[in-house]
């Protein structure tokens, strides 16, 4: 890459870095330890789902699996609206599966394509976990309506009753290991989407479970910049008032919508709340028993109860600086202070209680101006939406030929000389593939592309090239 071209993509990777926020991991994931994932491990890209379970389900060996597809069981099943398998009518899909993700493990998505269909991820008694830039749903899986909704999955060629229908269940209850192992801990779930059938439509409340779910003793998580959608039940942590440990969860810039409840509910320990984006939903943040949530900088709109408790199981919140628009009841301190026109306050049962605990105890951090949230929140959650460009060197092109290669730019088009036969891919900066070709007498060029800055790989060989 000539200077003048090198200068150009330094100026124009520091103008999109001025231009988004800061995603680097924060909250409790980085507390008491920290969460490095896979790091430092084996970088894979699988292309099977075969190869997906065997990097991922390994229970220790840290890998950066990069997920650039689609994955699902590719088993084709019929299912009505309520999930029953049915032979004439109904609605394709495919039966589902799970994934049970060891520790040490970075799952990314690559680009805007990665995508778990029907295929739900189970965190047991494992660390050490990042998930960043992949969609999940359930919407269609198979489930046994006799069995508590359990997804039906096909595992070694046969239909088999499975679990609970989350896109992601985090859980430290394996009693084929001592008690004492029992810990899931520092996971970090990062630019996810979380989707299943819009309520409206799909009016059971139990034809799936939650999103992303905890119980158990886990902690140290921090869920960041996700978009969760059309559902009735987005998160808990704390499965019932005996699940009783001291749990510590930060939700972080996160984007709720058309999602009716549990935003998140919680059950014991601290959880804070930060910069989060709530619309339309009927019940909001449900502080439960001996939960203590510090609500912070969050907007919450057209919500029936967009924070509320339980008196009676001692739910507490401390509330700092949110948003209140167009909601109907709100916590008696807030009507007091003239936060949210037009609401009543909350039933005497349903209060919240002061909260006591502050997160700048245990990490440090900035919260974003809550008039800022909605724009914000809604610009950089999901997919598609960070850049994946560290995970694209450590993986080589099959078949290539080229070692070395050189790469300059001409009318929209990106010039690459390499030895003839080679494999060229041309990727956007965020890592998705927009075209490969075999180099043939020594040079090939890309498709006509549109300014910007892209990734162009040959083989183990990677350069930036910025269009202008």
């Amino acid at each position: 890459m000539n200077s003048r071209l090198a200068l150009l993509v330094s100026v124009l990777a520091g103008a999109i870095s001025a231009a988004t926020p800061n995603f680097a991991m924060m909250g409790f994931a980085t507390t008491e330890g920290t969460t490095t994932g896979g790091a430092g491990g084996k970088v894979v890209t699988p292309t099977t789902y075969a190869e997906l379970k065997q990097y991922a389900e390994d229970k220790t060996t840290p890998y950066v699996i990069r997920i650039t597809k689609e994955f699902n069981t590719g088993v084709a099943v019929k299912v009505d609206g309520m999930g029953n398998i049915v032979t004439s009518g109904g609605t394709a899909s495919t039966y589902g599966n799970i994934l049970r993700l060891g520790s040490n493990k970075t799952l990314v998505g690559i680009g805007s394509e990665a995508f778990f269909n029907r295929i739900g991820i189970i965190i047991q008694s494992q660390s050490n976990i990042i998930i960043r830039n992949i969609r999940f749903t359930m919407k269609n899986v198979p489930i046994a309506r006799t069995d508590e909704n359990k997804i039906i999955g096909w595992v070694d060629g046969a239909a088999k009753t499975l679990t609970d229908p989350d896109c992601i269940g985090i859980q430290a209850d394996d009693e084929t290991i001592p008690e004492a192992s029992r810990i899931t801990r520092h996971i970090w779930i990062d630019h996810c989407e979380f989707f299943n059938e819009d309520p409206s439509v799909m009016t059971d409340v139990d034809r799936y479970d939650g999103l992303v779910d905890g119980k158990n003793n886990s902690s140290n998580i921090t869920i960041s910049w996700c978009y969760f959608h059309d559902h009735h039940k987005a998160s808990l942590f704390g499965k019932g008032n005996s699940d009783d440990f001291d749990r510590k969860i930060t939700y972080s810039h996160n984007y709720f919508k058309n999602i009716l409840s549990r935003l998140p509910l919680i059950r014991f320990g601290k959880v804070h709340m930060l910069n989060n984006y709530m619309i339309t939903s009927e019940n909001g943040t449900n502080t439960r028993i001996n939960s203590d949530v510090y609500i912070e900088g969050n907007h919450y709109e057209a919500s029936k109860k967009p924070v509320f408790g339980k008196t009676s199981e001692n739910g507490a919140a401390t509330l700092v600086d949110n948003k209140w628009v167009a909601c109907d009841r709100v916590p008696q301190i807030i009507l007091a202070a003239g936060q949210a026109p037009g609401a009543e306050a909350l039933s005497a049962s349903e209060e919240v209680l002061g909260g006591k605990f502050e997160p700048s105890t245990f990490y440090s951090y900035k919260a974003d101006p809550v008039a800022d949230v909605p724009t914000l929140v809604k610009t950089y959650s999901g997919v598609g939406k960070i850049n994946t460009d560290e995970f694209i060197s450590g993986v080589s092109a099959s078949p290539s030929v080229a070692a070395v290669f050189t790469a300059s730019t001409n009318n929209g088009r990106i010039l690459v000389e390499a030895l003839a036969g080679s494999r060229v891919q041309f990727l956007t900066a965020q890592g998705k593939l927009l075209q490969t070709l075999i180099v043939g007498t020594g040079a090939g060029r890309s498709a006509v592309l549109p300014s910007g800055l892209y990734v162009v790989r040959a083989g183990e060989a990677v350069a930036k090239v910025a269009l202008p």
